[in-house]
């Protein structure tokens, strides 16, 4: 009788192990902002003492199961000893369901079946009191964050990628700005 119980036992251990094997061999979603990628920088929008720079970051879930971005923002690394000329307010939302109020609506996105989707990325510059132009010409190299969170299969979790806007992107869309008005 003991014979059978170990045979019993073994075969429940084989039972969980493939089980554990199919599982893990299920693979997760795996998000990747490619910013090597995104759009050149645009001045939006302009009044005497705001300005609105926008471009467009592609993403797609590279892994083998859909998965769930919870929540994406952006997190500038310039501190007011760099630049107190203004200040800097950001805004993120997917291209294809855009909001103006800066949330980021949750989202479930399959795997490797959509191409890509687009984050769309806005910066505001708000110079107190003064001419934003004369602020926005003392604007040095920008590195943001992107911040997500990652719900799928696996437990949820945080990830970021970096990337800079060069000082020169903004004066050349200022220019641009200039030149089309």
């Amino acid at each position: 009788m003991l014979v059978y119980a170990g045979y019993f036992l073994a075969f429940l251990g084989l039972v969980f192990l493939a089980l554990a094997l199919y599982i893990w061999r299920q693979g997760d979603a795996d998000f990747v902002f490619d910013t090597t990628s995104r759009s050149q920088l645009v001045l939006e929008r302009e009044t005497a003492d705001e300005m609105v720079f926008a471009f467009n970051v592609p993403f797609r879930n590279r892994g083998s199961q859909q998965g769930t971005l919870m929540d994406v923002f952006v997190r500038p690394w310039i501190p007011k000893e760099q630049f107190s000329a203004a200040e800097l307010t950001t805004k993120v939302t997917v291209a294809s369901c855009p909001r103006s109020d800066g949330y980021w609506e949750a989202t479930l996105f399959p795997n490797e079946k959509l191409e890509h989707d687009i984050a769309v990325i806005k910066l505001r510059f708000h110079s107190e009191g003064g001419d934003i132009r004369q602020a926005m010409a003392q604007i040095v190299d920008l590195p943001l964050n992107i911040i997500y969170q990652v719900v799928a299969r696996a437990e949820w979790y945080l990830s970021k990628t970096m990337l800079e806007l060069p000082m020169e992107e903004f004066h050349a869309a200022m220019q641009n700005d200039r030149g089309q008005k």
